[in-house]
């Protein structure tokens, strides 16, 4: 009785005050994009509800007026466009659907977080999922099976198997992976200062798990976009201690790693590898689909249907994505549409990494926004050779990830300036 009093009481309160509603669904749905599409999309309605609710109160709609929702703006837009020309009309409905989706998750997040506490809150939530997801992981390769979907390892080389967690493939495994060690990595040298000890030790030990887990997956590509992001993100911090635990890191992976891990390391240098075969000819495809419709592409989320038709007649492959987001993005909405989606990445970029830049303001809001804004980096770094940008979960985490940055960036900007 008293629970359910309890929860009533709750419920009241998040009506009375829909921001605190908005922010309580968004904690729930960031623990959902890591395993469920179907809990990710109650859990957006409920946010997306009760931000369009404290909206019709507190109409602040003058927080958007900056150069990243001026891009994302021109990136639906453009995506309108592509919908238009379209020959398959309610797939790209679905697609165009997803594309607002993500933009209103971004613009809701952005809004939602209008505190320092709320933010650290929202970043504690990311890394408590990504620990639990760890050992998830870890107990996956001891047992076969993954304990929240009892999902199987994706098959590698003879009896080894390649890590997923909870997610479908091993590369989906790493794209989120690779988005989340950089948000650990973020807080190694400094979060003792940010969370109570207990906290920074948790998350330190999630730290090498996630690490671990990234070995496990066999992915190059998420193993390249780590690395490039991190050692980008020690250059910009400046923090002696990043440079300190990049030596450890590369050093205990060098030395410790087993043959088959050093193997398909060294084979990403390898022309003739299959993999890298296989990459020649999907991105061939995706480029004779450019070809043909460089301006405005098949139109959005049609690319599945199209690819068939472009497969080398020499090469025998299986139907699938591009394993290039980029590539895959200008066959279904053309080079101008790639070209609006570059300028938002451009305007995130420019207005995150400028506000953190300034080291006068408050040293939480400019660690865990460094942090965010990494991540995305490594994210789009490692789609340059997966599907990430066409994965629901996966391009979801991204714009909320964007968001979340952007936050961070105006309330450190007020940091500077008080």
């Amino acid at each position: 009785m008293r629970a359910r009093e309890r929860l009533k009481g709750l419920v009241i309160l998040m009506f009375k005050k829909p921001k605190e509603g908005a922010f309580l669904s968004l904690l729930a749905l960031v623990a959902a994009l890591s395993f469920s599409i179907a809990l990710f999309e109650i859990f957006f309605v409920i946010f997306l509800s009760f931000v369009l609710l404290s909206f019709t109160k507190e109409k602040s709609f003058g927080i958007y007026r900056n150069l990243f929702f001026l891009c994302a703006a021109l990136y639906v837009l453009a995506n309108l466009v592509s919908f238009f020309q379209t020959d398959y009309w309610y797939t790209s409905l679905r697609g165009m659907i997803k594309v607002l989706k993500n933009v209103l998750l971004c613009m809701g997040a952005y809004a939602v977080v209008d505190s320092t506490e709320k933010l650290k809150r929202v970043f504690q939530c990311f890394l408590f999922t990504a620990v639990v997801i760890g050992i998830d992981a870890c107990f996956q390769g001891w047992l076969g099976r993954d304990l929240i979907l009892g999902r199987g390892m994706t098959p590698f080389h003879g009896e080894t198997q390649r890590l997923t967690g909870p997610f479908r493939h091993a590369n989906d495994f790493s794209a989120y992976l690779s988005l989340l060690f950089i948000l650990f990595a973020g807080i190694a040298d400094n979060g003792f200062r940010i969370f109570s000890k207990k906290k920074y030790v948790l998350f330190m030990a999630g730290f090498v798990v996630t690490f671990i887990c990234l070995l496990g997956t066999y992915s190059r590509g998420a193993w390249f976009a780590v690395a490039v992001s991190f050692f980008a993100m020690v250059f910009y911090k400046r923090s002696r201690w990043l440079v300190l635990l990049a030596v450890l890191a590369v050093g205990g992976a060098a030395l410790f790693s087993p043959p088959l891990l050093k193997e398909r390391f060294l084979s990403s240098f390898d022309r003739q590898s299959s993999t890298v075969i296989e990459r020649k000819e999907l991105w061939g495809e995706s480029l004779r689909m450019i070809r043909e419709r460089p301006y405005f592409g098949w139109g959005i989320n049609t690319y599945a249907r199209h690819e068939p038709r472009y497969k080398s007649p020499d090469v025998k492959s299986d139907n699938q994505y591009a394993h290039n987001g980029y590539l895959q993005m200008a066959a279904e909405i053309g080079w101008i549409g790639l070209g609006s989606f570059v300028f938002v990445i451009g305007g995130f970029l420019a207005q995150t990494l400028r506000a953190f830049w300034d080291s006068r303001g408050e040293g939480a809001l400019r660690a865990i926004g460094t942090a965010f804004t990494f991540a995305v980096f490594s994210f789009l770094l490692h789609s340059l050779t997966d599907t990430n940008l066409h994965s629901i979960l996966l391009v979801n985490t991204l714009w909320l990830v964007m968001g979340l940055a952007l936050a961070a960036g105006r309330l450190y900007e007020g940091t500077v300036s008080a």
